[in-house]
């Protein structure tokens, strides 16, 4: 197994660990299905036109099926569950967009270290379009927010 397949099954891994640690466990499957379908099936979209089609970047040490990187997809579902799960829902709309700002200000800086470690490679698209990205995606995944009905989700019940 190469260095790099190594660096992400750790890498996803850690996200994993990280999510069981800031979900409740109770919680956990309330907000599963927001992170399936805004992390993994989103991020199998964008990468399918990113990474199959378009060519704009690589994971190198990724798995692929059918060209589409396996561990990239499945490291979004637990940042897309911490997403869902402490979206300040009651809050304005300032609140809201920093916490889009924040979410796409930690995704650009994850994708510099990725490129510095040798985990993201790219000759056509740099660090910094990311930011515009992932402000982009982090946005629509707030906007389906209201089809999962989890406003409610850290209220005591």
């Amino acid at each position: 197994m190469k260095r790099q397949t190594k660096n992400w099954i750790v890498f996803t891994l850690a996200l994993y660990t990280t999510m069981f640690i800031l979900i409740p466990p109770k919680r956990g499957p309330k907000v599963a299905p927001f992170g399936f379908y805004l992390g993994f099936i989103h991020a199998s979209i964008l990468n399918y036109f990113t990474v199959k089609i378009y060519k704009l970047w690589k994971y190198p040490g990724d798995i692929l099926l059918k060209g589409i990187p396996i561990f990239t997809c499945l490291s979004w579902v637990p940042i897309a569950n911490i997403f869902a799960y402490y979206f300040p829902y009651r809050k304005n709309s300032i609140f809201k967009a920093g916490y889009i700002l924040m979410f796409a200000s930690a995704t650009t800086a994850v994708q510099h270290i990725h490129g510095f470690i040798g985990m993201w490679e790219s000759k056509k698209w740099r660090t910094m379009y990311t930011f515009p990205l992932a402000v982009f995606t982090h946005t629509i995944m707030t906007l389906f927010l209201p089809l999962f009905n989890l406003k409610n989700i850290r209220e005591n019940h």
